[in-house]
Protein backbone atom coordinates (compact mmCIF):
# COMPACT_ATOMS: atom_id res chain seq x y z
CA UNK A 1 0.00 0.00 0.00
CA UNK A 2 1.08 3.01 -0.62
CA UNK A 3 0.53 6.05 2.09
CA UNK A 4 -1.64 8.95 1.40
CA UNK A 5 -0.34 11.88 -0.86
CA UNK A 6 2.19 9.12 -2.31
CA UNK A 7 0.48 8.55 -5.57
CA UNK A 8 0.47 12.64 -6.80
CA UNK A 9 3.95 11.69 -6.23
CA UNK A 10 4.16 9.25 -9.01
CA UNK A 11 2.43 11.35 -11.58
CA UNK A 12 4.46 13.43 -13.88
CA UNK A 13 4.87 17.36 -13.37
CA UNK A 14 2.11 18.82 -16.04
CA UNK A 15 4.20 20.78 -18.84
CA UNK A 16 1.15 21.41 -20.83
CA UNK A 17 1.48 24.61 -21.33
CA UNK A 18 4.72 24.37 -23.21
CA UNK A 19 3.72 21.59 -24.98
CA UNK A 20 1.14 23.31 -26.36
CA UNK A 21 3.29 26.23 -27.54
CA UNK A 22 5.55 23.84 -29.52
CA UNK A 23 2.83 22.21 -31.10
CA UNK A 24 1.19 25.77 -32.36
CA UNK A 25 4.93 26.30 -33.70
CA UNK A 26 5.15 23.18 -35.93
CA UNK A 27 2.02 23.96 -37.26
CA UNK A 28 2.68 27.59 -37.76
CA UNK A 29 6.24 26.16 -39.71
CA UNK A 30 4.27 23.64 -41.98
CA UNK A 31 1.36 26.25 -42.73
CA UNK A 32 4.87 28.80 -43.58
CA UNK A 33 6.21 26.04 -46.00
CA UNK A 34 2.84 25.33 -47.37
CA UNK A 35 2.20 29.25 -48.33
CA UNK A 36 6.01 29.23 -49.67
CA UNK A 37 5.11 26.36 -52.05
CA UNK A 38 1.65 27.98 -53.47
CA UNK A 39 2.69 31.44 -53.63
CA UNK A 40 6.48 31.22 -54.50
CA UNK A 41 7.56 27.14 -56.10
CA UNK A 42 4.55 26.45 -58.32
CA UNK A 43 3.83 29.56 -60.34
CA UNK A 44 7.73 29.40 -60.93
CA UNK A 45 7.55 25.91 -62.15
CA UNK A 46 4.62 26.51 -63.91
CA UNK A 47 6.31 28.97 -66.38
CA UNK A 48 9.36 26.95 -66.58
CA UNK A 49 7.13 24.06 -67.65
CA UNK A 50 5.67 26.50 -69.91
CA UNK A 51 8.38 27.65 -71.58
CA UNK A 52 9.72 24.22 -72.15
CA UNK A 53 6.35 23.48 -73.99
CA UNK A 54 6.92 26.61 -76.35
CA UNK A 55 10.24 25.29 -76.82
CA UNK A 56 9.58 21.95 -77.84
CA UNK A 57 6.44 23.68 -80.32
CA UNK A 58 8.95 25.73 -81.63
CA UNK A 59 11.48 22.96 -82.65
CA UNK A 60 8.41 20.85 -83.94
CA UNK A 61 7.18 24.20 -85.92
CA UNK A 62 10.46 24.22 -87.46
CA UNK A 63 10.40 19.87 -88.28
CA UNK A 64 7.23 20.62 -89.79
CA UNK A 65 8.14 23.33 -92.34
CA UNK A 66 11.35 21.38 -92.97
CA UNK A 67 9.38 18.00 -93.43
CA UNK A 68 7.01 19.75 -95.91
CA UNK A 69 8.92 22.12 -97.78
CA UNK A 70 11.44 21.42 -100.52
CA UNK A 71 14.05 24.20 -102.70
CA UNK A 72 13.96 23.49 -106.25
CA UNK A 73 17.88 23.96 -107.04
CA UNK A 74 17.62 24.42 -110.45
CA UNK A 75 15.62 27.72 -110.60
CA UNK A 76 16.85 30.71 -109.07
CA UNK A 77 14.43 33.68 -108.93
CA UNK A 78 15.27 37.61 -108.07
CA UNK A 79 13.45 38.81 -104.82
CA UNK A 80 13.52 41.90 -102.87
CA UNK A 81 14.96 41.46 -99.30
CA UNK A 82 15.69 44.33 -96.62
CA UNK A 83 15.92 46.37 -99.94
CA UNK A 84 18.51 44.56 -101.94
CA UNK A 85 17.15 42.50 -105.36
CA UNK A 86 18.58 38.80 -103.95
CA UNK A 87 18.78 35.50 -105.89
CA UNK A 88 17.02 32.71 -103.83
CA UNK A 89 16.24 29.24 -104.93
CA UNK A 90 11.82 29.10 -104.57
CA UNK A 91 10.39 26.28 -102.39
CA UNK A 92 7.28 24.39 -102.73
CA UNK A 93 5.34 22.21 -100.40
CA UNK A 94 6.80 18.72 -100.86
CA UNK A 95 4.22 17.05 -98.40
CA UNK A 96 0.10 17.87 -98.27
CA UNK A 97 -1.30 17.18 -94.98
CA UNK A 98 -4.79 17.89 -93.75
CA UNK A 99 -5.95 19.62 -90.32
CA UNK A 100 -5.97 16.61 -88.07
CA UNK A 101 -2.46 15.35 -89.28
CA UNK A 102 -1.44 19.24 -88.06
CA UNK A 103 -2.44 19.52 -85.17
CA UNK A 104 -1.84 15.77 -83.89
CA UNK A 105 2.01 17.05 -85.08
CA UNK A 106 1.95 20.46 -83.11
CA UNK A 107 -1.00 20.58 -81.18
CA UNK A 108 -3.76 22.37 -81.14
CA UNK A 109 -3.60 25.88 -82.74
CA UNK A 110 -3.28 29.17 -81.00
CA UNK A 111 -5.56 30.69 -83.59
CA UNK A 112 -8.11 29.60 -86.07
CA UNK A 113 -9.56 31.67 -88.87
CA UNK A 114 -11.86 30.79 -91.43
CA UNK A 115 -12.29 33.05 -94.58
CA UNK A 116 -14.93 34.34 -97.07
CA UNK A 117 -14.78 31.04 -98.95
CA UNK A 118 -14.59 28.47 -95.85
CA UNK A 119 -10.68 28.00 -96.02
CA UNK A 120 -9.30 27.33 -92.97
CA UNK A 121 -6.24 28.72 -91.54
CA UNK A 122 -4.14 27.44 -88.27
CA UNK A 123 -1.84 29.55 -86.52
CA UNK A 124 0.83 28.32 -83.68
CA UNK A 125 3.33 30.51 -82.40
CA UNK A 126 6.35 29.22 -81.28
CA UNK A 127 9.40 31.60 -79.37
CA UNK A 128 10.80 32.95 -82.62
CA UNK A 129 8.39 31.83 -85.09
CA UNK A 130 5.16 31.82 -86.47
CA UNK A 131 3.66 28.88 -88.80
CA UNK A 132 0.02 29.37 -90.62
CA UNK A 133 -1.18 26.07 -92.59
CA UNK A 134 -4.13 27.41 -94.72
CA UNK A 135 -6.69 24.82 -95.97
CA UNK A 136 -9.33 24.71 -98.78
CA UNK A 137 -11.39 21.72 -98.23
CA UNK A 138 -9.15 20.15 -95.86
CA UNK A 139 -5.85 20.08 -98.23
CA UNK A 140 -3.12 22.27 -97.60
CA UNK A 141 -2.70 25.19 -100.13
CA UNK A 142 -0.08 27.38 -98.38
CA UNK A 143 2.15 27.49 -95.05
CA UNK A 144 3.73 30.60 -93.63
CA UNK A 145 6.78 30.72 -91.59
CA UNK A 146 7.48 34.08 -90.05
CA UNK A 147 10.02 35.42 -87.97
CA UNK A 148 8.28 37.21 -84.84
CA UNK A 149 11.45 39.38 -84.19
CA UNK A 150 11.21 41.00 -87.80
CA UNK A 151 8.09 39.98 -89.55
CA UNK A 152 9.73 38.48 -92.56
CA UNK A 153 8.41 35.00 -94.01
CA UNK A 154 7.57 32.80 -96.55
CA UNK A 155 4.54 31.94 -97.97
CA UNK A 156 5.02 28.72 -99.35
CA UNK A 157 2.55 27.30 -102.18
CA UNK A 158 2.39 23.41 -104.43
CA UNK A 159 3.96 25.42 -107.23
CA UNK A 160 7.51 27.27 -106.83
CA UNK A 161 5.98 30.12 -109.03
CA UNK A 162 3.92 30.82 -106.78
CA UNK A 163 6.74 30.92 -103.33
CA UNK A 164 6.91 34.04 -102.18
CA UNK A 165 9.13 35.76 -99.62
CA UNK A 166 8.57 38.90 -97.60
Amino acid sequence: MLPPGSFQSLMPTSSFGRASWRVILIQLLILLGFIVLYKLYLPHRARELAGHAVAIREQKINALFEDSVVEDSTHEISVPLEGAIVKRHPQRLRTVFSPQEAESTLGAPDATTIDFRGGQHLTWLGTAHKLEASFNAGRLYCLTLEDRATGHGVLVYESIWSWHPY
